[in-house]
């Protein structure tokens, strides 16, 4: 709005009726100013999205998706909410927008609580705006206590609808993005940086309730310790890169063969652990032998590498828990490498 007129009331009234900005006519290069500003903000703003459409109605559906896709949005509407809640199943999106009164046998409402109580975890955190017709106070909050992150009442106005989708949308990407952080973190925590293997604190945290859910339930548990020899005279003689490298080689070749219940383990500088679930101390001697044949012809940057290797099996209804069984297995490999080296010795708790 534009006037010579500075009298309160009357402004407080030109807001009240949907104003948004005045300016005074000597201060029209203000208006220049504020213009170019919005139109920059605007244009610079790419929106983008996948956005699940359920409205039953052809013509605001068309309209509707075509205002989406005008502003950079791509949409897959359907007529109904089953065949809604079938493509939210098997497609990533990040927004739903669902009319409430809907034909066939699952009405609005019914969409919005199908779809909260998917218990996938890519897809709980996805927005759902939902629009109607009705506008009564008690309409609203039961659709929000079922899911809704926002409402809209009908007919829709494009500009609203889009600051409501792109604002919805922004928020998902956010939360997107710290959850995928998160997740990397928590990765950081538990992963070896060198090897990629567990670390130590991961295996401490873990492995004590497994041989405790092991012993109460009677199920087979091994533990295989790997100390390579002689890893000292590696990194005297080559450096500590080359001791890297016959570190990360060693490490992929001994999760080869293990299974993915299985934890393998970066214990302690060259020392490897492997938690063999439902594994007996006979079948985990064969694995330790085939890995110890595998370190032997691995030769990691040309060089004749070995490793000595310590087996235990906690035993059914035992009272021993991880610390006498990885004692078990240091006691093994301390007698492998007085023995040369270069050899699996199991040892019985």
């Amino acid at each position: 709005m534009i006037t010579s007129n500075e009298d309160k009331k009357l402004l407080d009234e030109a807001f009240s009726a949907g104003v948004t900005e005045i300016f005074a006519k000597h201060e029209l290069d203000k208006i220049t100013s504020y213009t170019a500003q919005f139109s920059r903000k605007n244009s610079s703003k790419t929106m983008s999205g996948h956005i699940l459409y359920i409205e039953d109605s052809p013509s605001t559906a068309n309209l509707t998706s075509a205002v989406l896709r005008d502003n950079g949005y791509t949409v897959d509407h359907f007529a109904t909410g089953e065949e809604g809640i079938e493509a939210f199943q098997k497609n990533p999106y990040d927004l739903v927008l669902t009319d409430i009164l809907l034909k066939g046998k699952l009405n609005g409402q019914g969409t919005v609580k199908a779809i909260r109580h998917l218990e996938e975890d890519n897809k709980k955190y996805v927005p759902l705006l939902a629009f109607s017709v009705l506008d009564d106070t008690a309409h609203k909050v039961e659709l929000l206590r079922l899911g809704a992150n926002d409402y809209v009442t009908k007919p829709l106005i494009q500009e609203e609808l889009l600051a409501r989708v792109s604002n919805l949308i922004t928020s998902k990407k956010l939360l997107d993005k710290a959850i995928t952080q998160q997740d990397i973190i928590q990765e950081l925590a538990m992963k070896d940086l060198l090897t990629g293997l567990y670390n130590r604190y991961f295996l401490l945290e873990t492995a004590p309730s497994r041989l405790r859910e092991a012993t109460r339930h009677n199920i087979p548990y091994s533990l295989i310790l790997v100390n390579i020899d002689k890893f000292k005279l590696i990194n005297e003689n080559y450096g500590n890169s080359t001791g890297d490298m016959v570190l990360k080689a060693i490490a992929s070749a001994l999760i080869k063969p293990i299974r993915r219940e299985d934890i393998a383990a970066r214990y302690d500088g060259e020392e490897f652990v492997l938690l063999l679930s439902h594994c007996n101390i006979t079948n985990a001697t064969l694995i330790a032998e085939k890995m110890r044949q595998s370190i032997e012809n691995l030769r990691p940057s040309e060089l004749n590498v070995t490793a000595s290797f310590g087996v235990a099996e906690i035993q059914p209804d035992s009272a021993e828990g991880f610390p006498e069984l990885i004692k078990a297995t240091e006691d093994a490999v301390n007698q492998a490498k007085s023995n040369g080296g270069n050899k699996v010795i199991a040892h019985c708790l």
